[in-house]
């Protein structure tokens, strides 16, 4: 946590403590300060968790460009009045991603990312959390959920004992639901949100599917799964309507 200049006297805040775009930027970009100078992919392979892979490298910077036009729409729909004080670090960070030379040194988009910058954004996120209610999810119990879906994904894709038309939906969704969890600390929680709720909610649709989590083995420990990410989402999101009705299926 910063220390509070005279200048921006109120600036006491974890961007761990909830999760926002505002929040999720600025977690990113406070690490990234802490980062000694190196090889600016190196740097981002780093954020970015993406381990050498350039392809997902290129996602998911796309993904970080995306977040201050999305921090900017919802200041607008719900807080017009500071848009204009969201100027400063939009400014900079804008410049960051415009200067930054992927071949050459971190410090072509770190360089533009002073103290202001994190004390103002540190204000937006803190703003925007005044009218949310999601909160982060440990990395504990999301990492311990994520194992169990990826030993059953690996488990759907190999087993001889589901329809091709449930497998493919199976495998389609636990893919998602994958991704969404690793890209968490970019994109928050409504993307798990809405994978778990198709995974489930399909079982409303479909009554084969739902045989498959009510009276088969692998269903019903896939059923668990989603249970179990059911719950840590919908606490984190302040939405109990996904684990009300999880209880119609059983």
């Amino acid at each position: 946590m910063r220390e509070a200049s005279s200048e921006f006297p109120i600036m006491k805040i974890d961007a761990m403590d909830y999760d926002n775009p505002a929040a999720r930027l600025l977690a990113l970009l406070e690490e990234g300060k802490k980062l000694p100078n190196q090889g600016c992919r190196a740097a981002w392979d780093i954020l970015l968790k993406t381990d050498g892979d350039i392809s997902l490298l290129m996602s998911r910077l796309g993904t970080l460009y995306a977040l201050p036009a999305l921090i900017l729409k919802n200041l607008q729909e719900s807080f017009p009045a500071h848009v204009p004080k969201s100027a400063y670090w939009r400014t900079q960070v804008n410049k960051g991603f415009m200067s930054q030379n992927l071949g050459s040194d971190w410090s072509t988009f770190i360089g533009h990312i002073d103290e202001h910058t994190l004390n103002y954004l540190a204000l937006t996120a803190e703003i925007l959390q005044s009218k949310a209610t999601t909160k982060t999810i440990a990395d504990t119990q999301i990492l311990e959920v994520r194992a169990q879906i990826e030993a059953i994904y690996k488990e759907v894709r190999t087993t001889d004992n589901l329809s091709s038309e449930i497998r493919t939906y199976l495998a389609h969704y636990l893919s998602k639901i994958l991704n969404s969890i690793d890209e968490y600390f970019l994109t928050g929680a409504f993307p798990l949100l809405e994978t778990t709720s198709a995974l489930l909610g399909h079982a409303f649709l479909d009554d084969k599917y739902r045989s498959f989590l009510r009276d088969e083995e692998l269903g019903g420990r896939i059923f668990e799964c989603l249970t179990a990410m059911a719950n840590v989402v919908t606490v984190a999101v302040g939405l109990p309507q996904l684990t009300q009705a999880l209880a119609l299926l059983k």
